[in-house]
This record gives C-alpha cells, structure tokens and sequence, in this order.
C-alpha cells in the first residue's frame, strides 16, 4: 500500500529543492507568497491556500499545476512529481542545460555566410509582470543565427547587429503583445529612453520588459498591453534602461 503522506512528504522535498533555484523566490518566509504570485502570472488560478498546503506537504498538485510548478522551476515534471529520471532534461542537473523557447541555434561557431546575424541568447526571463533580480540574467544560454532580412522585411531597424540580443517573456501582463515564453529580440544599443516604446529596464532592483511612456521630465509611465494590469508611474531617475524590445520571435514588430 502507498503512503500517501510520504509520497507528499518527499514531493515537497523536491519542490523545494527547484524553488532554491528559481529568482525571486524566498528560501524561507514568504515562499508560498513569491510562488503563487510567480505561478498566477503563468495562468494559476488556484489561491495561495492551495499553494500553501503543496508546500506543506498536505495535498498534491493536480497534473496542469504539477506541470506549471515544473515550467516555473525549470525542472522535469516526472521528477518532480515522482522524482523520476534527471532533475532537468538533457540527463544534467546544470542551469546551463535549461531547455529554452528559441527554435533555431547555432552551437558550431561557423563563419557566417553574407546577410546572416549572430544574436546570443541570455539567460533572462524578463518579466511582464513582478520583475525578476538583474543578478540573475547574466548567464548566456546559447548563439542563434538568422538572416538580416528578418528584420528588414518587418522594417525593424536597430542600433547595431553586435548589440543584438534575445532574451524570454516571462508572465501575462504584455499579452496579446508577448506572451508568455516567447523570446523577444532586444536592441542593448538602447540605454535610455529615446521615445515610446518597449523596454528592458530595471526598477526597484527588479527588470521588467514593459511599455514605457514619457509623462515629464521626471516622470515615466510604465504600461502593461494586457489591460487586466493598470498602469503606474514611477521617478525616471529611478529607471535604469539596459535595452529596447524591437521584435518578438513570433514576428510582431514592437
């Protein structure tokens, strides 16, 4: 017969142990509250009562949570829920072996042909909705290379091709715009607010991808295209700009 308490119990072993990974997420007090508000902007619907009894080991996720608990970690959801089979995919337990949404990659370091750009991808989930630690988004995932009339038939134009990057939306808040895990081509030739637009930057010790819009010249105002999100205005002093958001990976031209 199974032990329903400790398969919760070594369940919650587990999901802690992804959660010490995960940014934005405190070790101790305040968990359940950093994850529920991580796990909403993905499409939760459950309360931070539910959630709370998950990590206390009282009941289990049902199979759409278990999957999202595992997508917010960054782990596999066998083991998570059965601790089945490598922590991550691809046998590894490495950040540097996190799967990612971008479709095309180029790990050979060839000469690139006329026309072709090389763009890195980072290691960020820059967030349309809390915010994620900049100290978390340093790590580079992996090169992808596409042709420059990717842009040029958008009419997307940029600082330069070096300053290219991609990094990944992450929540709801931007949607119909971006949506969640699309990777979103950014322009860091960009470091300061040139005219209305969408922004990587950070606020608060916290970097979002937001629309932004000049109100004076002390105040920006920071918008969210998903209109379930108002609106707020904060001190443009206080807004460091890292890049500007030009293109989503789904086309749409920002």
């Amino acid at each position: 017969m199974v032990d329903t308490q400790q398969v919760r119990d070594e369940f919650v072993a587990r999901l802690n142990e992804a959660l010490d990974g995960v940014p934005g997420v405190r070790k101790v007090r305040g968990r359940n509250v950093d994850m529920h508000r991580l796990l909403t902007e993905m499409g939760l619907t459950k309360s931070t009562q539910a959630t709370h009894k998950w990590l206390n080991a009282e009941a289990m996720p049902e199979k759409e949570n278990m999957r999202l608990l595992a997508a917010l970690c960054r782990v596999r959801a066998e083991w998570l829920e059965y601790g089945e089979g490598p922590m991550r995919s691809g046998g590894k337990d490495d950040d540097e072996e996190r799967e990612s949404n971008v479709i095309a990659a180029d790990f050979s370091k060839k000469g690139l042909r006329d026309g072709e750009l090389r763009i890195t991808q980072y290691d960020l989930r820059a967030a349309m909705g809390s915010g994620q630690l900049p100290a978390d988004y340093l790590d580079v995932l992996r090169e992808i290379t596409i042709h420059r009339s990717f842009f040029e038939s958008a009419g997307v134009s940029y600082t330069s091709a070096s300053k290219l990057a991609v990094v990944t939306g992450w929540g709801q808040s931007m949607e119909p715009t971006i949506n969640h895990g699309d990777p979103i081509f950014v322009d860091c030739g960009v470091t300061e607010f040139v005219s209305d637009g969408v922004y990587l930057f950070t606020w608060d010790n916290l970097a979002y991808i937001k629309r932004v819009q000049k109100v004076s010249k002390t105040e920006l105002k920071i918008i969210s295209d998903n209109r379930n999100h108002d609106p707020f205005v904060v001190n443009a002093e206080d807004v460091i700009f890292h890049a500007r958001a030009i293109m989503v990976w789904n086309g749409k031209k920002l």
